[in-house]
C-alpha cells in the first residue's frame, strides 16, 4: 500500500492527490476536489477524506466512528 496524500489549497477548496496501484511497482495519480463550502462542513470533509484514506472507515453497528463536532468552546493556547 502506498501511504502518499497530498492535499493542496485551492481557490474553492482542497485537492487531495493519492496514488493507486495500476501495475506492479507503478502508480498513477488520483485527484478528487474537495469543496469549501459555508461554515465546517468543508473541512469535515476533508478530515474525514483523510481518515478514510488512512483505513478508518464508518461502521453502522460500531462504537468507535470518528465524530468530528464543531459547536463547543475551544481553549486558549499560551
Amino acid at each position: 500500500m502506498n501511504n502518499l496524500l497530498e492535499i493542496e489549497k485551492c481557490l474553492n477548496g482542497w485537492i487531495v492527490k493519492s496514488y493507486e496501484e495500476a501495475e506492479e511497482g507503478k502508480f498513477s495519480p488520483l485527484k478528487e476536489l474537495i469543496v469549501d463550502t459555508e461554515g465546517p462542513e468543508g473541512m469535515t470533509n476533508l478530515l474525514t477524506k483523510i481518515a478514510e484514506y488512512f483505513g478508518f472507515q464508518y461502521d453502522k453497528y460500531g462504537s468507535n466512528n470518528l465524530e468530528i463536532t464543531w459547536g463547543k468552546k475551544g481553549s486558549k493556547v499560551e
